[in-house]
């Protein structure tokens, strides 16, 4: 476990910083999440000098929408102004940026991720909205209203539905993966496809006939190909998780069979 007191010393120095460079803009930084509550993780330190498996510092940031525009260029700006500011003070710091009015909007509708931030956020620096938002929590002023219930529900659906993309993703990825594993071991050959469709033929023929590669991973690369192919067309647009878990495997042994010949040459 870290030091509460470091922790909060970044905290201030993050808050210090990002005040003095957009001055009125801020309107409240405030320390939420694991780190506040006592449950950060330092996690492990590489020879790279970054933190690895440990919790994040959130911020959250309400900056003021109802007297500045918020214009792509302003939102550029305070993006890299931010990002600058965050990065010379630490790696673990993650920001969360919401405009004034939407803030307000949320906590009057009771928005649950917002209510834990109030119940549990520590201001470091407040003009006043965040600590009233704090005052008003148990009233009825901040209550789930039918409106938030329903916005949560319907996420269900997209939930679900981003759930099937990224399986389906995940089968794209795996498919290059040994597509570019194919392509290494021919190369290595003097062999330059002209195209993906010639992959298959091309590795029988100067792979697997001379011996280079057993004649199982021939069906594999095939398999891949073919299960790109319907996946990137559109033709298949579902995966299931008992599929992805062989096409993990064999992608995996693929890669391993192509390292050992080429080390082996």
């Amino acid at each position: 476990m870290a030091n509460p007191k470091e922790i909060e010393d970044i905290v201030n120095r993050f808050s210090d910083g990002i005040c003095k460079e957009l001055d009125s803009f801020i309107k409240s930084v405030v320390w939420f999440g694991s780190a506040v509550r006592g449950g950060f993780r330092t996690g492990k330190v590489s020879s790279r000098e970054q933190v690895l498996f440990g919790s994040d510092i959130d911020i959250l940031i309400i900056i003021d929408d109802m007297i500045n525009v918020l214009t792509p260029e302003v939102i550029t700006a305070y993006r890299v102004i931010t990002e600058k500011t965050a990065a010379n003070i630490s790696k673990r710091l993650h920001i969360t940026t919401m405009p004034l009015t939407k803030f307000w909007d949320y906590t009057l509708k009771g928005d649950p991720i917002l209510v834990n931030m109030l119940r549990d956020g520590k201001a470091m620096y407040d003009v006043g909205c965040f600590g009233m938002a704090k005052n008003m929590l148990g009233s009825k002023l901040v209550s789930p209203c039918e409106e938030i219930v329903w916005i949560y529900l319907e996420r269900g659906p997209m939930s679900v539905a981003n759930s099937y993309f990224n399986m389906k993703q995940a089968v794209i990825d795996l498919h290059w993966a040994v597509v570019d594993a194919a392509h290494a071991a021919l190369l290595h050959q003097g062999i330059v496809p002209e195209t993906p469709d010639h992959l298959v033929d091309l590795t029988k023929q100067h792979l697997v006939i001379p011996g280079i590669l057993e004649k199982r991973y021939l069906s594999i690369l095939a398999e891949f190909h073919n299960v790109g192919r319907m996946l990137m067309s559109g033709e298949v647009n579902k995966v299931s998780g008992d599929n992805y878990d062989r096409y993990r495997k064999e992608a995996e042994q693929f890669l391993h069979a192509v390292k050992v010949t080429l080390r082996s040459a």
